[in-house]
């Protein structure tokens, strides 16, 4: 392999691994945004369960009032 060989054969095994880079980067980035908005939808309901939890402890009981 002479020198022009070699550097090219560098040059394109370095362009591969950034395509690959690239290509793993995006497919992960997919999954961790799916991953985030799943969450922030759970964490909503949570909260809305937490909020309605919160509205029967503070209303009166019948049976007491009664």
């Amino acid at each position: 392999m002479t020198n022009n060989d070699n550097l090219a054969h560098l040059v394109y095994i370095k362009g591969l691994r950034a395509q690959i880079k690239e290509h793993y980067k995006a497919k992960y980035q997919q999954r961790i945004n799916y991953l985030v908005g799943a969450n922030n939808e759970l964490m909503r309901e949570l909260e809305q369960w937490e909020r309605v939890r919160k509205v029967d402890e503070l209303a009166p009981d019948p049976e007491i009032t009664t």
